[in-house]
């Protein structure tokens, strides 16, 4: 009988080591997957966001270029145009305000280009101007309101948000809009936007035009790029209508037109006089304007193009 319980004794106390040990390997195991467990749960670390783009990329301009078009009648019609693909995530656009500062812009060798904005009508507004905006401005160095809300409202805009993309809109600027957008450029003419339906108080600037003339045309492109074309002297409105369409922008908006028209790129297309004779169509004076719209390269661009240096500074010499 001792016998036999001491052999009970010695099972049980096997089938508890061998328990524990099983336990303990068990344990082992889980605290080598652990860390494998934790990784899983933390979110991946975001990758640095990629650096700017050359100087050369914030701007790309395309002189002399011609699309041939067919138009609906069955006839053909080549137009010329020059353009400048402008990278809005990069940009700031400037108020250049005073008459006749063409040739300052001609200069101006941090600026990336100028060009016209919204119509305007002469008269009080806009402290020595002597204009009335048909649209609102909020730009990197100020805001000016419309010296005609009536117009302002009737009318569309061209924004960039926050994040640095390209929108096309319509009416005033909102306190919403404000709040969403880093630049706003009001008082335009949609001539087309596959992105919005226009409201009903949208009147635009112009009505059904016969007249030919050279205008600046804002587009946007299907990779969310802004491109400011100047059209060559000539170009009918419906011409213009399939040269849009078959460009490929998602919309097109106008602002003043003819003589009015302005795309001057420093050290690239300055403005001269033959420019000034060649956007009036031939004649010898041009309309002038009261302000151009500068483009720059952003705060942000420029901060990163400054030097880092990790070499430690030199110690103060003491006599």
């Amino acid at each position: 009988m001792r016998t036999l319980r001491l052999a009970t004794w010695c099972l049980l106390s096997a089938m508890v080591g061998v328990g524990c040990a099983l336990w303990w390997h068990g344990w082992e195991n889980h605290q080598a997957e652990l860390p494998a467990v934790i990784s899983d749960m933390l979110a991946e670390p975001e990758p640095p966001p990629p650096p700017p783009p050359p100087r050369e990329d914030l701007v790309r301009f395309h002189p002399e270029r011609n699309l041939d078009l067919l138009r609906p009648d069955g006839t053909n019609v080549s137009i010329g145009y020059h353009s400048a693909v402008v990278d809005p995530r990069w940009i700031d656009v400037e108020f250049f305000g005073g008459w006749n500062r063409e040739m300052d812009a001609n200069e101006d060798t941090d600026a990336l280009l100028f060009t016209s904005g919204p119509t305007f009508a002469r008269g009080r507004g806009n402290g020595e101007l002597g204009m009335r905006l048909h649209g609102d401005l909020m730009l990197a160095n100020g805001t000016w309101r419309a010296g005609n809300l009536t117009a302002a409202r009737e009318r569309a805009w061209m924004g960039i948000t926050r994040d640095g993309a390209l929108e096309f809109g319509y009416g005033p600027l909102t306190p919403e809009l404000e709040q969403n957008l880093r630049m706003f450029i009001g008082g335009l003419h949609a001539f087309t936007n596959t992105t919005r339906v226009a409201p009903e108080t949208y009147e635009g600037v112009y009505g059904e035009m016969h007249l030919a003339d050279v205008r600046i045309v804002y587009g946007l492109r299907a990779d969310g790029k802004l491109e400011l074309v100047e059209t060559a002297d000539g170009v009918h409105f419906r011409d213009l209508k399939h040269f849009v369409e078959q460009k490929g922008f998602l919309a097109a908006y106008l602002p003043d037109h003819a003589s009015k028209s302005r795309l001057i790129i420093p050290g690239t297309r300055p403005w001269s006089q033959e420019q000034a004779v060649w956007v009036s169509g031939g004649k010898p004076s041009i309309t002038q304007m009261p302000f151009l719209l500068r483009v720059t390269p952003t705060r942000e661009w420029v901060d990163h193009q400054l030097p880092t240096s990790s070499e430690p500074e030199p110690a103060a010499q003491t006599n």
